[in-house]
């Protein structure tokens, strides 16, 4: 360890180790690594709870295996919800670079090596981002670690939100980036810029690069005009120009994913809005939760918890010696950094509270694409990252001897913290705040079961506090030495927070318990594509096999999780996640439903007209005792002789009625242009088999037996989108939507072939612009070192 001299403004000594770089990284890892143990053992980041169970793992592990099998990304999933885009309605992380990852190791060892690294990343980035604002060594380490450790986002494994943890990590890479760029006057920080942004939408949490690349601009604007600069108001306008142009560029190494988002925008179900200014605000951050900004466990976890939310799956625990060095921070000499940051806080802090203040009422009306959104408690990482960067500024002061008379005030705030805790005052006062927020009646028990939590809590926030201030005193009394302030501040302030993002680390066994096989599963897996899985579990609230389970087997379900399904398909069905049309029979005909899946306790389904059952009730490897039921007969492609055109307000209650001749008739939306003949009665059937030939996802060919006899549709079993192809006995025809939401082909009489092909301009459109982008990044990247190489 070594002592140097520094120009600051302070003119003192600062401590700083040999290797200072090496020597943080390590440190930055420490409690990660220790997080991250039962990875070695085979061990998945992933709990019964989580994103990664519901749909991350699925989603993921079936990509990749198309990946292997094809050779190219697939674009259509046919295997939830009848089919819909893989690329377009976004399924994770498909082109962020860990994805590439999956191609050669198994997808849970890859979606736990993308937590490990992302957190590393998160505190890193900080610790450089600080380093460049020439914050002394132990603030750097410290705001590193209060970064990545803050509660909201050190809990983003309990949920599984891996994409959250990937834009987290780029924020302060993206602010680095910038003050190479606008600062030091460095052309690779635009290059760092663009692909910061380009990664970031690749995650693709687009509502996270949201709150980034506002904390950028308003950044830039503080680089450009929030500090004394005696460049000309031309050339600040030009850097602000190029820092634009690295934004549009970024987007463009996003392209292969955006594109094909905005195309599909108008046939999700997104596409009118979230669902109002309340489903918008949904999930925000209540105030019963803002204690927990400073206590950790203040409203309990996923089986203790009291607030208005639905559930709680994380932690907003912020560290109360992260705030109290934050304070001391924000009165330092960095006057207009903190300003400017502090403000930058401020905003996101209102952002993330939602409806609590009037004012997102302002910003949902305001500002672009909010309305698209939910969940504006995401918002809460910006305010860690500033509470880390004035963490950071007050360690500083606190090895300048400035802070002496703040950590007074911790030893004593931190020590009644601490004994209230014991007592267990803090719980009392939970319960006195859902009482007044009219919540005890249905959280009385988990209040109760919150106490104990409560108490250690606060204890340990409040005990971390007290030693904070002790080291500070005797520092400043030259009790200890500089470098064992700063080691030892880091350690306290990382060990509270540790302590409280422990518990959500969630680890499972992937083959014995999440994603156990069992009987039906195998009889399933053997069954001929395509084919298709209805889970009854629907009606009673208990499925056999949760979120998209089915999927990670390699087996077509009804329904599943996936959050951005056609909306089509949610409008038909009842609603999304409501589905209260799932027990019409006509539309099990239409979906082609194979297979039920019947938990037990459901009497009135022992017996289901058309169906037998495959065996006797089973248990699950979910738990529910399921009983199989097959159809004989299924067709998943039908030759319709007739159709006709309905207001769209009509289309559903005329499928849903018993009545109605869904092998004669496909109906059409009056808008749709799609030519019909006029009935005067229903036409006579066709006596035509369509028997799907070759089947896989994205591509099918059905041939009719005989030949058609006289024009009529075809009508598919799988979800209308624009992007599908038809060609008709070697001649491309149009594809329309019937039956509201289905794949409907015009056939002429004589036709015997039909192929289908799912094919997106989009697509091949973006992939070359975003090939494009990345190479302008890495051109961009390299001029100046091929510039400095040439001049040395």
């Amino acid at each position: 360890m070594t002592l140097h001299s520094d120009n600051s403004e302070s003119g003192l000594n600062r401590f700083e180790p040999a290797f200072p770089t090496l020597i943080a990284l390590g440190i930055l890892g420490f409690w990660i690594v220790i997080l991250s143990l039962p990875m070695l053992n085979g061990q998945f980041l992933a709990g019964p709870f989580s994103d990664q169970y519901a749909t991350g793992y699925a989603f993921r592990h079936w990509g990749a295996e198309q990946w292997r099998i094809t050779g190219s990304i697939p674009l259509w999933n046919p295997l939830i919800f009848g089919g819909m885009p893989f690329v377009a309605a976004m399924h994770g992380d498909i082109f962020y670079p860990t994805a590439w990852l999956r191609l050669v190791f198994p997808t849970t060892a890859v979606l736990n090596f993308g937590f490990f690294i992302h957190y590393i990343l998160a505190g890193f980035f900080t610790y450089a981002f600080l380093r460049r604002l020439r914050v002394a060594w132990s603030g750097c380490v410290v705001g590193g670690l209060s970064y990545q450790l803050s509660g909201v986002i050190a809990t983003y494994v309990q949920p599984g939100h891996d994409g959250k943890l990937y834009v987290t990590a780029l924020l302060p890479l993206a602010l680095l980036a910038l003050v190479l760029a606008l600062r030091e006057r460095r052309f690779e920080g635009y290059a760092l810029f663009a692909g910061t942004v380009g990664l970031g939408l690749l995650s693709p949490h687009f509502q996270m690069m949201y709150y980034l690349l506002l904390v950028a601009g308003l950044f830039a604007l503080y680089l450009t005009f929030g500090e004394p600069d005696q460049r000309a108001i031309s050339e600040k306008f030009a850097g602000l120009g190029l820092a634009l142009t690295a934004v549009i560029i970024g987007f463009g190494v996003a392209m292969i994913q955006i594109l094909p988002f905005l195309d599909y925008l108008p046939f999700s179900p997104r596409a009118e809005g979230y669902g109002g200014f309340e489903d918008s605000a949904s999930y925000a951050i209540p105030w019963s939760h803002v204690g927990e900004f400073f206590l950790a466990g203040f409203v309990g976890d996923r089986t203790t918890y009291w607030g208005a939310n639905p559930l709680k799956l994380h932690s907003e625990y912020l560290g109360l010696s992260v705030l109290a060095l934050a304070v001391l921070g924000a009165f330092g000499n960095k006057r207009r950094l903190v300003i400017w940051l502090g403000s930058t806080g401020l905003l996101l802090l209102l952002v993330a509270l939602g409806s609590s203040t009037p004012f997102y009422r302002l910003w949902w009306e305001v500002m672009p694409f909010v309305k698209q959104t939910r969940a504006p408690g995401m918002a809460l990482y910006v305010v860690s990252f500033v509470l880390a960067v004035f963490a950071a500024l007050g360690v500083e002061r606190v090895e300048l001897r400035h802070g002496v008379r703040h950590a007074m005030a911790w030893i004593g705030i931190g020590g009644v913290i601490a004994l209230l805790g014991a007592v267990g005052a803090f719980g009392v006062l939970a319960e006195s705040f859902a009482q007044g927020g009219g919540l005890a009646t249905t959280r009385l028990a988990q209040i109760e079961m919150a106490r104990e939590g409560i108490r250690w809590g606060a204890l340990s926030a409040g005990l971390g506090l007290v030693i904070v201030g002790v080291l500070a005193v005797l520092y400043a009394k030259g009790k200890i030495a500089l470098g064992v302030l700063g080691l030892l501040l880091a350690g306290v302030v990382s060990a509270d927070l540790w302590r409280n993002a422990r518990s959500f680390w969630v680890y499972s066994d992937v083959q014995n318990e999440l994603f156990a096989g069992d009987e039906i599963v195998q009889h399933l897996q053997g069954s001929s594509e395509p084919y298709r899985v209805l889970d009854m579990g629907v009606f009673a609230r208990r499925d056999a096999y949760p979120g998209s389970f089915l999927m990670a087997q390699g087996v077509p379900q009804l329904f599943g999780h996936h959050g951005n399904e056609l909306r089509h398909f949610d409008e038909l069905w009842g609603g999304k996640n409501r589905w209260v049309n799932f027990g019409n029979t006509n539309l099990w005909d239409l979906y082609a439903i194979d297979y039920l899946l019947v938990p037990s306790g459901i009497p009135e389904l022992d017996s289901i007209p058309g169906y037998t059952p495959v065996s006797g009730y089973t248990r699950t490897s979910a738990g529910v005792l399921t009983r199989l039921y097959e159809r004989n007969a299924v067709k998943y492609a039908r030759l319709v002789p007739g159709g006709i055109k309905l207001p769209e307000s009509q289309i559903i209650p005329t499928l849903l009625n018993p009545s109605f001749p869904a092998d004669l008739l496909v109906v059409f939306d009056e808008s749709t242009d799609v030519q019909v003949e006029s009935l005067s009665q229903l036409p006579d059937p066709f006596a035509v088999e369509a028997r799907v030939e070759d089947w896989e996802p994205g591509r099918m060919r059905i041939a009719l037996q005989p030949a058609a006899p006289r024009d009529g549709y075809l009508l598919v079993s799988e979800n209308y989108y624009p992007d599908w192809r038809a060609v008709v006995n070697d001649v491309e025809v149009p594809v329309y939507r019937g039956d509201h939401s289905l794949i409907t082909v015009p056939v002429s009489a004589g036709a015997r072939s039909i192929e289908l092909r799912f094919e997106s301009d989009d697509y091949r459109t973006g992939k070359r612009i975003t090939f494009a982008s990345v190479l302008i990044v890495l051109f961009a990247g390299m001029v100046p070192l091929v510039r400095g190489r040439s001049r040395g």
